[in-house]
């Protein structure tokens, strides 16, 4: 109890403006520069947990979990981050996005889909590779090709087994949504 009591204080700590975040029309008009304020991967976590907590829990009638959209945006942009989203969340985070609405549902599995057909694309791209030696003009006009977009970039620069990594969690996605 007293680890949902935490979670629960957890998730009502954060991700929301407060009013002092916002300056009143009175006191200045010009534009400020306030530092843009990151979700904190551990309150993202304790969002996942509670919801899973309140999902699992059959015996109270009182639910501590409470739809926060910001956070679910949040969790669903970084997914594919590992040093953002740990492994024991995402499993939770698929969890969520089986049980979520249909149009969710849809855009990750899109987004899965493109992930899991990039990662097999570069991996055919390097089995091609292997062996045969291409002339420079060929790899620089493959690199173009490839850098297409600033994710793509991202992709890019990613060691192979975070590439595969990255694979795999799609994967799994693409799985729990078929079933």
């Amino acid at each position: 109890e007293d680890a949902e009591k935490q979670l629960l204080a957890a998730s009502e700590g954060g991700g929301e403006a407060s009013t002092s975040d916002v300056t009143s029309p009175e006191k200045d008009d010009s534009k400020k520069s306030t530092p843009l304020k990151t979700k904190d991967p551990e309150e993202a976590a304790s969002y996942l947990t509670l919801w899973n907590l309140d999902r699992n829990n059959t015996t109270s009638t009182t639910k501590n979990w409470k739809f926060n959209k910001n956070t679910q945006s949040w969790l669903l942009r970084h997914m594919y981050d590992f040093d953002k989203v740990s492994k024991s969340t995402f499993a939770t985070l698929v969890d969520y996005i089986s049980q979520g609405g249909e149009g969710t549902r849809l855009r990750v599995e899109e987004e899965a889909k493109r992930r899991a057909r990039r990662y097999k694309d570069w991996e055919k791209r390097q089995q091609q590779q292997e062996g045969v030696e291409q002339e420079e003009g060929d790899a620089k006009e493959e690199k173009k090709e490839m850098t297409n977009s600033q994710d793509d970039e991202h992709f890019n620069q990613l060691d192979d087994h975070d590439k595969r990594k990255e694979y795999k969690r799609a994967r799994k996605v693409l799985d729990a949504l078929k079933q």
